[in-house]
């Protein structure tokens, strides 16, 4: 299943919007690639100074297509751990901020594309986690890494460990996203939010960007490398087969 990745722009604001197949967005491997050349345009858009990412239908983004996980070993999940870290990160190292507009379920990666943002502004209907270890695998690109160092250990081990998908509400008590809108009045509180963003100096901000990260602690490319072995390894075992597996025939499991 694909899903397009558009770009608007409107004035100082970027607005990326992903459009999947009967409103359910899957990040394929053709859609890194199309959100990979969004970015390239984004990092060019020296005027740009607020880019929201948004998405309408069933889902914000339900994570990756599992038919390409389940076809992983260890050389292909490092090479995927390292791309997705990279696509990401690009996310975090734009001078614009970022912020996410989750109206929906907000699974895996793109759990991890709303960690990757400066904000995370979500719906009430909104469902947010990282359940990869149901798949007998762990977040890999990024999410391991920054859940521990946005939220901290204990919020991150709830997260990772349990697989949970968290209501807004509970998202909102646990950090997870900075706040949460009625439904019906989302889109217009996230204009008036997007406005607000727009008043700060272009400089400033991104110098402010760059400290934020600085002091976060730990070096984050040493950690995504870990969190990408790590991944490799899960993907070279046999749980992630039969996780993936089970998830694609609808039946729980069996874990050895």
């Amino acid at each position: 299943m694909t899903m397009e990745v558009e770009l608007r722009f409107e004035g100082e604001l970027a607005r990326v919007r992903f459009v999947g197949k009967k409103g359910v967005q899957m990040f394929s491997a053709d859609a890194r690639v199309r959100l990979a050349n969004v970015l390239a345009e984004l990092e060019q858009a020296v005027d740009c100074r607020v880019v929201v990412f948004e998405a309408e239908g069933r889902t914000f983004i339900a994570g990756a297509d599992i038919k390409e996980l389940e076809q992983l070993d260890y050389r292909s999940g490092l090479a995927i751990a390292r791309a997705g870290q990279r696509l990401m990160q690009r996310i975090t190292n734009l001078n614009a901020i970022t912020v996410a507009a989750v109206h929906a379920a907000c699974a895996g990666g793109g759990c991890e594309l709303a960690l990757a943002c400066d904000l995370r502004l979500a719906a009430e209907s909104t469902v947010i986690g990282l359940p990869e270890v149901k798949l007998g695998l762990i977040p890999g690109w990024g999410g391991t890494a920054r859940a521990v160092r946005l939220f901290g250990s204990a919020v991150a081990r709830r997260m990772i460990l349990s697989g949970e998908l968290f209501n807004a509400t509970d998202a909102a008590r646990l950090g997870i996203v900075d706040s949460v809108t009625a439904d019906a009045e989302f889109r217009e509180a996230i204009d008036r939010r997007l406005e607000q963003l727009l008043v700060g100096g272009p400089k400033a901000v991104a110098a402010a960007k760059r400290l934020i990260a600085d002091f976060e602690g730990g070096d984050i490319d040493l950690q995504l490398e870990a969190e990408a072995e790590a991944f490799a390894r899960c993907c070279d075992a046999e749980e992630s087969t039969e996780g993936t597996t089970a998830f694609l025939e609808k039946r729980p499991p069996k874990w050895n």
